[in-house]
């Protein structure tokens, strides 16, 4: 997964319980933003948010990537890796 900026802090929505309206949960690779090195994540998706956690025992995520208005692309994955999928999200212009 290729991210751009990540919303975290006080503009946070509220933090729901794990799977509450969870449309979909599993892990995945996140890029993080400075050291550009992957991270497993534990994500779920909710609404118009993506949440991501350290782990599936985590209440509080540690950040949310907001869909709205964003474009997700399917990017070609490794053949050698039947099952995995690869996506990015572009945000929306502003």
């Amino acid at each position: 997964m290729v991210m751009g900026e990540v919303s975290r802090g006080s503009c946070q929505p509220g933090s729901p319980s794990l799977q509450e309206g969870a449309l979909k949960a599993g892990w995945l690779k996140k890029q993080r933003s400075i050291m550009k090195n992957w991270q497993l994540r534990w994500f779920v998706l909710r609404s118009d948010h993506l949440y991501f956690y350290k782990d599936e025992e985590e209440t509080k995520p540690q950040g949310f990537i907001p869909l709205q208005g964003c474009q997700v692309n399917e990017l070609t994955a490794n053949p050698d890796e039947p099952g995995r999928h690869l996506f990015e999200i572009v945000p929306g212009e502003i």
